[in-house]
């Protein structure tokens, strides 16, 4: 997802029925001729200066709920692309909505989260991953599940990539407190990862699928671990054409199973590549997973230093999850 894909479009903070009824005219030429699209979509049961009257109430309503031409408007025309996108941005894990701090996370969805917004289930659905993006960084684990329970029949109606994006944070939960059950939870991901219409999106979504699927090598058999089925998973996410966050993905999933197998200096080698390609897609997440990956392989003064920079960045982006993790770093002894 580019930048300007989820650009506001100069809309007022959090978006209005104002905003929607003119972006609607600006369209159409009119509010007439907007009212003439509704009042013929319902076979004219009202006729067209009452249809325009009920629109010219509907855009003073501001953040409320539109009530039943609310629903008639949203239902015929959607949300302007340039809203949606941005929906779809806050919901998608792999976006850099993630490398935002918390805190403004939660101030983004909370400008979001109403009416119109929240008029149509596809589009909820994506407000519902956004919250289980930011419940999953605060580490609370239950809470993200609740969320995506409550969020199901609104996924159920959602564009493939919101669908998959569901399936991942399922199985990412169940990986901790289920593992027996995150091989099932993948399972739906295959048939929709095709369906995907963005290659930048299908890539990343797949790239994560694959880690995910390696992960849980490590659960099986006793948490024995396999690094060379690990290294073979992850060069299977390709690298041509593939955006920043994919080929980070891939170039840190290597350096842990190379790691694994003793392999220090190529496993090395791709931890300081998976920072690259974090840097250079601005994903900063990443590049603390990346640091903190270097800081595991290697021993002394960069490990050291890669160690204290995925901390700060963690504590920068409020990031509890990842800064429970890098308690875990080891130190070099000096």
């Amino acid at each position: 997802m580019d930048d300007e894909e989820h650009d506001s479009g100069g809309f007022s903070a959090g978006f209005t029925w104002g905003d929607l009824i003119s972006d609607l005219v600006a369209r159409e030429g009119t509010l007439t001729a907007v009212a003439e699209k509704l009042a013929e979509s319902r076979r004219f049961e009202e006729d067209v200066n009452t249809v325009e009257r009920a629109l010219r109430r509907l855009r003073t309503r501001g953040q409320q709920s539109g009530g039943k031409w609310g629903t008639r408007v949203v239902a015929l025309f959607g949300l302007p692309a340039n809203v949606k996108a941005r929906l779809r941005w806050m919901g998608a894990y792999h976006s850099r909505f993630t490398d935002l701090p918390v805190s403004v996370c939660e101030d983004l969805v909370r400008l979001w989260d109403h009416p119109p917004t929240t008029e149509r289930r596809e589009d909820r659905a994506w407000l519902a991953l956004a919250r289980t993006t930011i419940l999953l960084r605060k580490n609370d684990f239950a809470a993200a599940h609740t969320e995506l329970t409550r969020a199901e029949k609104d996924l159920s109606v959602a564009p493939e990539e919101a669908r998959v994006e569901a399936a991942l944070a399922l199985a990412f939960i169940a990986s901790r407190s289920a593992p027996e059950t995150v091989h099932v939870l993948l399972a739906t991901v295959t048939p929709l990862l095709s369906r995907v219409s963005s290659g930048d999106d299908r890539a990343c979504l797949l790239a994560r699928y694959i880690d995910q699927q390696a992960y849980s090598l490590g659960t099986k058999d006793g948490g024995k671990e396999d690094g060379a089925a690990r290294e073979a998973m992850y060069r299977k996410i390709p690298v041509e054409n593939a955006p920043p966050f994919a080929l980070c993905r891939r170039a840190n999933g290597l350096a842990y199973a190379l790691w694994k197998q003793g392999k220090k200096d190529e496993a090395a080698a791709h931890a300081r590549e998976a920072a690259t390609h974090a840097g250079d897609g601005g994903h900063v997440r990443m590049r603390a997973m990346a640091l903190a990956m270097l800081a595991r392989i290697l021993r002394g003064e960069e490990a050291d230093r890669a160690s204290l920079r995925a901390k700060e960045i963690s504590r920068r982006l409020e990031d509890e999850t990842l800064r429970t993790r890098f308690e875990k770093l080891p130190k070099s002894k000096t």
